[in-house]
Parts: C-alpha cells; sequence; structure tokens
C-alpha cells in the first residue's frame, strides 16, 4: 500500500533531520545558519542531530532549534513537515535580511507584518492573489521580546526573493528604492503562504544584517563575522524571551489563532 500524504510528509521531516518526531518541542525555531545551531546547542546542552537539516531540541525549554539551509523550496519542506507534528504550537523564523529603508541600520531587529511573494514556491501553496502574512498573535509577543530588549523594533512589509546575488540587478534595484520596502531576504514570503495553507501558527524576528543599497553596505566576510559576533547572542535571547512568553499565554495565543484563521 502506498504512503498517505501526511506519512510520507513526516517521514521525511524525521530523515532529513535525523530526529525521530516525539523528540520535537512543541515551539520551533528555524534558521538559516549553523552558527545559530551551534549556539543554542551550547546556551542549552542540546545535542546537534543533522542529515539534510540540523536540529537541537531543548525540552527544558519545550523549544527545537532547525536550521533548514537557504532558500525557499528548503523553506516550505521545513514548514510543510512541521506542520504535521502533533503537538506543535509555534514556529519563528530567526533569520537575516538587507535594510533597504535608510531608518534601519545594521543590528536592528525586523518583525515583518507581511512579505512580498517574489519567489516561486509559494505558488504551489497559495493562489497568487493571496497576501504572505504572518500569525499576528504569534508576531505581537515576537514585538514585544524584542522591546523587551530596550530596542524599538521595526514592521513593514519585506520582499522575499530567490534570486541570490539581485544587487546586481539595477532594475531591480531601482524597484526597491521606489517602494515601500523595509527589507529583502529569501524565504519569508514561502514560510508564511505554507504556514498559511497548513494553519501553522508563524512569525518572525529577523536581524539587519547589511544595506544592501548604500555605497559599500553589501555584507563581505568582516561585516558576516562582527554580525554574529555582535548580534546572534541577542537575536536568540530574543528568540527564547518570546518562546517562554509563547508557551506562559499559550491560551490567549491559541484563541486569538481561531479568529486569524
Amino acid at each position: 500500500m502506498s504512503l498517505k500524504e501526511h506519512e510520507y510528509v513526516r517521514q521525511t521531516l524525521e530523515r532529513y533531520t535525523n530526529c525521530k518526531l516525539e523528540n520535537f518541542c512543541s515551539h520551533v525555531l528555524i534558521t538559516n545558519f549553523r552558527q545559530y545551531v551551534h549556539a543554542f546547542a551550547e546556551r542549552t546542552g542540546g545535542e546537534i542531530s543533522k542529515n539534510n537539516f540540523r536540529i537541537v531540541n531543548a525540552p527544558e525549554l519545550d523549544c527545537t532549534m532547525i536550521d533548514f539551509g537557504i532558500g525557499s523550496p528548503q523553506a516550505a519542506l521545513v514548514v510543510n513537515g512541521l506542520a504535521y507534528l502533533d503537538n506543535l504550537k509555534s514556529v519563528v523564523m530567526l533569520g537575516m535580511c538587507g535594510g533597504i529603508d535608510d531608518i534601519l541600520q545594521v543590528g536592528d531587529f525586523v518583525v515583518p507584518t507581511a512579505a512580498i511573494r517574489g519567489e516561486g514556491t509559494s505558488r504551489h501553496y497559495l493562489p497568487e492573489e493571496f497576501p504572505a502574512i504572518p500569525a499576528m498573535s504569534v508576531n505581537l509577543l515576537c514585538l514585544g521580546a524584542v522591546k523587551a530588549k530596550k530596542m524599538t523594533p521595526r514592521c513593514g512589509v519585506v520582499y522575499t526573493t530567490d534570486r541570490r546575488l539581485w544587487e546586481f540587478d539595477e532594475t531591480f534595484v531601482d524597484y526597491l528604492r521606489h517602494q515601500r520596502i523595509l527589507a529583502v531576504e529569501m524565504e519569508l514570503a514561502t514560510l508564511f503562504s505554507v504556514a498559511y495553507r497548513y494553519e501553522v501558527p508563524i512569525g518572525a524576528i529577523m536581524l539587519v544584517s547589511d544595506m544592501p543599497l548604500q555605497r559599500r553596505g553589501i555584507k563581505d566576510k568582516r561585516l558576516q563575522d562582527r554580525v554574529y559576533r555582535d548580534y546572534m547572542g541577542l537575536h536568540l535571547d530574543i528568540a527564547l524571551d518570546a518562546v517562554a512568553n509563547l508557551n506562559s499565554r499559550w491560551s490567549e495565543v491559541e484563541r486569538q489563532l481561531h479568529s486569524e484563521w
């Protein structure tokens, strides 16, 4: 007998993480960066399990972190897999973005209110006319976690592209300059779209890692190293505070989610 979709997807998630599904926690942080997974493992004492994805479970925090790699197809796969977990309560993306609006600077945190679907993967999950939006009940707690660190979270629309070297496309750069776009990145529209399709409560806390439209603003190795050194720990602090708030206020969040969906 052939596998049903939910059985196949659950097996795929287990294969890609090399982790039994019963070990996944209720709240999941997802990221693109193996450095974050190593830092999370050091902080929580958890062990890294890996195959295509890297994963660390921290049962005492009821929190799992997954590094799913880069790009929209990988983003779709991880959320599609998480949607079939029996105990899933929330997903929060910890990523980096390039700042477009000049109100931003490196080290700021963006909590996106929507993402423009400039990639191609999300069309397999939602019609083109559907917006890509997070679960606002989750995002509100992400906002609160940033504010608790005495920082001002930036909110607005981000652009998701599946073109890695877009910085050298003058037509696209001109488009970004003349729209009210806060930042640009590579996965959020897909994550939000797939999460909406499968009713996964998702939010995002994005770190501004460079200002690519400014002179000498594109992230090079030196800036990348500085971003990890100066901001990764704070990013994790904010995320874990958001997870703690989601845990303690889950009944309230769950009620709000029913009205959003």
